[in-house]
């Protein structure tokens, strides 16, 4: 027999020494391997095939794909699940466990080499082999994604997981999502050993070596089948911690985490087998579900932002024009083109604050070297050691990784001299949001760099096209507005000026991924997209306050709704001083919706700034700072507000949730009426990362949907006299004269 076989499209046998085969998987027409059906169903001919062959010695399980050993299940077929019956959902795990299964039934030990991605299905998989080996290569990482689907493990994933390293920690793993390296699972007891990718295979032979001699692997397959012995008490205990910290996550939102728990601890008192029906029936019902569904879609919406870049031109290069009048000899030629795909390679960030500080460290936490200019020598120098404790923050141990800080600090350049950017390829100017200090700096940006440099400003407010003003070649000019806390907020938004080009649109778009963020493109209006939607919601909050609802009460109908945290409570951890210079600007914009609130002037007037002064709407903690604890309402604003009193009007809990999430979908609609984003899907990946609108109602325009455009002008009507913030769009009234759906736009 040769020593490599193609057996089939999506795997090769190769034959290694003493009777050991190793079966290679390359999905093709994937970018990572996915268990398709295809691939199941090769498997399963695979396995027949070798049984019925030579004597085997073992079995090992590879990737052929540098990178994946296995995404996960086929997206497009867990799409399909919500309109089968559920006995049909229920078959097909029945279906996967059993051939799963196979892996560790046979007469000889089978190991799976876990080298680069290995999620979801593909951990089940894995798990589902006698031993597992991963490798040291920084792509690789285990873990079981299927709760951020709302769906659970559904083929013995919960039932194999519990055996393999514990109760406790098998409910962690699979309720969190999150995943861990090879090191850590073989701390977890998840595999077996972590050695370098070169010598994987040699590990495995060894292993199989061992096994077969000793027999090892039966005694294990047996303590794999059999029930968990634990205590009555034991159980009660990690039921109820477990439970209410799955309820502190996810306010009861999400019923898969507490699908997974029940399912895990269920499953661990019968054998492995009496288990499997019981995991295949909670899967049907959480991929049957509303949640599962929506949660699918976010997904693909994120899918969709990771292969987009940016345009919808697909020209290869954009010519820098030269402005009129502009010598060649000044930089500006004739025949330069800026290429689409250009990768940044060394950017700068201008202003040491608290925003430039944030950027400057996501990119040191994305590889980039940096120079970060300041014309404070003191303010630069302070913000070092931040910049370098934040790129260095460990999500595994909550802390700041001091040997990763020692090194990243070599990638960090600092200087008081604009002349230091000179050699940049993409500047980022994060300076006060004052209109007069930023077109300065952008000017003096554009006479140091070179004609092909990226310039872009990272603003909330200030339009781009009058920023644009203060250079010579707006083409190159764009707005790139990360959200605060910038390790955290993934979103950002890609301003487009009415002169920027594709090419700097397109490099912009590129960048931010390259930073791990999920960027979208929008047209330059008051606002932009995200602030645009929030100011409505914000100001209804207060309007309500003046009607005499309780601030406490608001927040807790928006938390109901699946919101993070209250519009009363986010205000206070933006900045009242903030908030009201963004309202300003907004109200000048759109006043006929949002006038200018009196009541938050008046606090700023008063010292109450919000979390950072340790008071605002709310009281706080005196450890002071973004982390501060509330401690009850703060008894002055309640004076503050009484000069500025509405009319008392009584509302139930649902017309409170009315009043703050509609004007979201009516100003939803007017962005799309005004072409401000380029595609619908693009407003639902926005509020959803910029603003916490819960996923699990996979946005805005999919939440509209749910409750439809008839439902939507029925439920405004009694908001009628609050004014024109309540009254249907043009747009809303044509949509509902044909029914139209939100999410069609």
């Amino acid at each position: 027999m040769p020593a490599s076989v193609p057996l089939r499209r999506t795997q090769t046998l190769t034959w290694l020494e003493n009777g050991v085969a190793m079966l290679s998987f390359r999905v093709p027409d994937q970018s990572h391997n996915v268990l398709t059906a295809e691939v199941l169903s090769d498997l399963a001919a695979t396995l027949q095939d070798l049984l019925a062959g030579p004597v085997l010695q073992g079995l090992v399980l590879v990737s052929a794909r540098e990178g994946s050993f296995f995404a996960g299940a086929d997206i497009s077929q867990l799409e399909q699940l919500p309109d089968q019956p559920a006995a049909e959902i229920e078959r097909l795990c029945a279906a996967g466990r059993s051939l799963f299964g196979q892996l560790s039934s046979q007469p000889w030990p089978t190991i799976a080499i876990i080298d680069g991605g290995c999620l979801g299905g593909g951990l089940e998989l894995a798990i589902s082999c006698d031993f597992r080996i991963a490798t040291t290569r920084e792509q690789t990482m285990l873990g079981f994604p299927e709760v951020k689907l709302g769906l659970l493990p559904g083929w013995g994933g919960t039932v194999r997981l519990a055996r393999l390293i514990g109760l406790g920690p098998a409910v962690e793993l699979a309720v969190s999502g999150e995943t861990v390296d090879g090191q850590t699972a073989v701390r977890m007891g998840l595999v077996d050993a972590c050695v370098v990718p070169e010598r994987a295979i040699e590990s495995a032979q060894r292993l199989i070596a061992i096994e077969g001699a000793t027999r090892g692997f039966l005694k294990r397959r047996q303590q794999q089948a059999a029930a968990i012995d634990l205590d009555p008490h034991e159980r009660d205990f990690l039921f109820a911690t477990s439970a209410a910290v799955i309820m502190g996550r996810t306010g009861g939102h999400y019923p898969a985490p507490m699908m997974i728990l029940e399912t895990i601890l269920a499953g661990a008192s019968q054998t492995a087998e009496a288990a499997g029906p019981g995991e295949g029936e909670a899967f049907a019902k959480l991929a049957s579900g509303p949640i599962a569904a929506q949660l699918l879609r976010v997904f693909r919406l994120g899918e969709r932002n990771r292969r987009d870049i940016g345009i919808d031109s697909r020209n290869a290069q954009t010519p820098i024009p030269r402005a009129p009048g502009q010598a060649e000899s000044q930089g500006y030629s004739a025949r330069a083109v800026m290429p689409l795909t250009r990768s940044v390679i060394a950017p700068a960030v201008i202003g040491a604050g608290i925003m430039g500080a944030g950027i400057t460290a996501s990119h040191l936490r994305a590889g980039f070297s940096v120079m970060l200019i300041d014309l404070d020598p003191i303010t630069l120098a302070k913000s070092v050691g931040g910049i370098l404790d934040e790129a260095a923050w460990s999500r595994a141990t909550k802390q700041t990784d001091s040997a990763r800080a020692l090194t990243l600090a070599g990638k960090l350049q600092t200087s008081t001299q604009l002349a230091a950017i000179a050699g940049s390829d993409l500047v980022i100017e994060s300076v006060l949001e004052r209109r007069d200090i930023k077109r300065q700096v952008l000017a003096a940006i554009e006479q140091v760099v070179r004609p092909e440099t990226v310039i872009a400003t990272n603003t909330s407010t200030n339009p781009i096209t009058r920023l644009a003003e203060a250079l010579v070649d707006p083409s190159r000019f764009c707005g790139i507005h990360f959200f605060n806390p910038v390790r955290r907020m993934t979103l950002v938004e890609v301003v487009c000026g009415p002169d920027t080009s594709d090419a700097t649109i397109a490099i912009a778009v590129a960048h931010a991924k390259r930073l791990g963020k999920c960027p979208i493109v929008v047209r330059d209006s008051p606002g932009f997209l995200v602030n645009r939607l929030l100011m409505p919601y914000l100001h209804e909050s207060v309007e309500m306050l003046r009607g005499g609802i309780e601030a406490k009460r608001i927040d807790r109908v928006a938390r109901a709704f699946g919101m993070p945290m209250g519009p009363i409570e986010l205000y206070d951890m933006i900045g009242l001083d903030t908030a009201f210079y963004a309202g300003a600007v907004l109200s000048e914009a759109y006043g006929d919706r949002i006038e200018a609130s009196p009541v938050i002037p008046a606090l700023v007037r008063s010292g109450r700034l919000g979390r950072k002064s340790g008071t605002g709407f709310y009281q706080y903690s005196p450890s002071g700072g973004q982390r501060a604890r509330i401690e009850r309402p703060d008894e002055g604003v309640a004076e503050l507000i009484a000069p500025y009193a509405l009319p008392v009007r009584p509302m139930t809990d649902e017309a409170i949730s009315n009043r703050l999430f509609l004007p979201i979908v009516l100003e939803a609609v007017r962005v799309l009426e005004e072409g401000i984003v380029r595609d619908g899907r693009d407003i639902d990946l926005a509020v959803i990362h910029g603003l916490g609108f819960p996923a699990f109602r996979g946005g805005v325009l999919a939440w509209a949907d749910s409750l439809g455009v008839a439902e939507i002008v029925k439920r405004l009507e009694p908001l009628a006299d609050l004014g024109a913030r309540m009254h249907p769009t043009e747009g809303l009234q044509a949509m509902a004269r044909t029914a139209a759906k939100f999410t069609q736009l």
